[in-house]
């Protein structure tokens, strides 16, 4: 009966799998893919040619590791990388002057004493994992090469891997913050016209669609804070970023109001859905008129994030005075409230966007 139940889940599994999974993921791994197999080629070819070492591995697995670690995070695994292999080829080279072989009984605990000689220095999970790959290797076909053959290898590949790492595919921290960006607001702009669409022409369906929209667009804001920590880490580990941190900060700091406004278009969303549920009738007049001017603001706003947008304060969103529909039916108090709170933090936001296009600094 389990094992009947596990393989209807991976059938379900398999169901979901389709060719646009695929292609998402091969365009998402094509640059990382791309990139290490040219510097992991380079650094092999430089261990090669300029230090005539007949097969350089660690070259080409050191640039491996550095360039696919977590963005900001590549020097520091270039360190682990280095400390490990060091105290691999350190053990192993004493293991082989030894020449007592290299069974199972000798085996263990050279990798025990190379990663006890690693914890001692960097007592990181890459550090042990070099470690024992090291002294394995060195065990396995240490004649091949001399000690210090192989810790030129690493170092040369750290290098290669750094230099592509810090410097050829370094991300724009701006970049990896203000993209996610726009595409919330985009996405929070159309959840509030489908909301006014759904109050002029009575669809409570359409409503639910919007309230989906937004729970949709709400749901990454999580995605939004792992990519400013992920800029924050670019930003002072790398050459790129470090040029850029001037520009990430100013950025940066108004963007605590998104969770306010996600909070608000979704509160709004739900405002609609019940809003219908009570009365499913057509309901044409002010409020979807205020969520259709909030939604163009958001949409100008995620168009041009960092440039000057207009500027004085305004209870209206957009900045644009409502045109003369009547009110009827008028947002219950809870609406107002919510209503309030967005346009609260968008004018912030554009405030913080005009801020930036002014600031002379780089």
């Amino acid at each position: 009966m389990n094992l009947r139940r596990w393989a209807e889940a991976r059938r379900s599994e398999l169901d979901m799998v389709g060719p646009g999974l695929f292609r998402h993921r091969m365009r998402v791994a094509a640059p990382m893919i791309g990139q290490s197999a040219l510097l992991a080629g380079g650094a092999w070819w430089i261990a090669q040619t300029v230090f005539g070492h007949e097969s350089p591995i660690f070259a080409a697995t050191a640039s491996l590791i550095c360039l696919t670690a977590g963005m900001g995070g590549r020097a520091r695994q270039a360190l682990d990388l280095f400390v490990g292999v060091l105290s691999g080829v350190l053990v192993g080279t004493v293991v082989r002057a030894l020449d007592v072989g290299n069974e199972v009984w000798l085996i263990a605990p050279a990798i025990a004493l190379s990663m006890t000689l690693a914890a001692l220095v960097d007592p990181r999970p890459l550090t042990y994992i070099q470690s024992g790959g090291a002294v394995l290797i060195v065990v396995a076909v240490g004649s091949a090469s001399s000690p210090t053959d192989y810790v030129l290898d690493a170092a040369v590949g750290g290098a290669i891997g750094l230099v592509g790492s810090q410097v050829l595919f370094t991300p724009d921290p701006v970049k990896l913050v203000t993209a996610p960006v726009r595409e919330i607001l985009r996405d929070f702009g159309a959840a509030l016209r489908i909301a006014a669409e759904s109050l002029q022409t009575g669809a409570p369906e359409r409503a639910g669609t919007a309230c989906e929209d937004a729970r949709d667009a709400h749901a990454r804001l999580g995605a939004l804070t792992q990519a400013r920590m992920a800029a924050r880490r670019v930003s002072g580990r790398t050459v790129r970023g470090r040029r850029r941190a001037a520009h990430l900060r100013r950025v940066n700091r108004p963007l605590d109001d998104i969770d306010v406004l996600g909070a608000a278009v979704l509160l709004l969303c739900d405002d609609v859905q019940a809003l219908l549920a009570s009365d499913p009738t057509p309901m044409p007049g002010r409020l979807p008129t205020r969520l259709t001017e909030l939604a163009d603001g958001l949409t100008e706003l995620a168009d041009h994030p960092l440039l000057s947008m207009s500027g004085e304060p305004s209870d209206q969103p957009g900045g644009r005075p409502h045109p003369g529909i009547s009110p009827h039916p008028e947002p219950s108090p809870a609406t107002e409230v919510h209503l309030s709170d967005a346009l609260a933090a968008l004018h912030r936001l554009r405030t913080a966007a005009a801020d930036s296009a002014s600031d002379p600094s780089p």
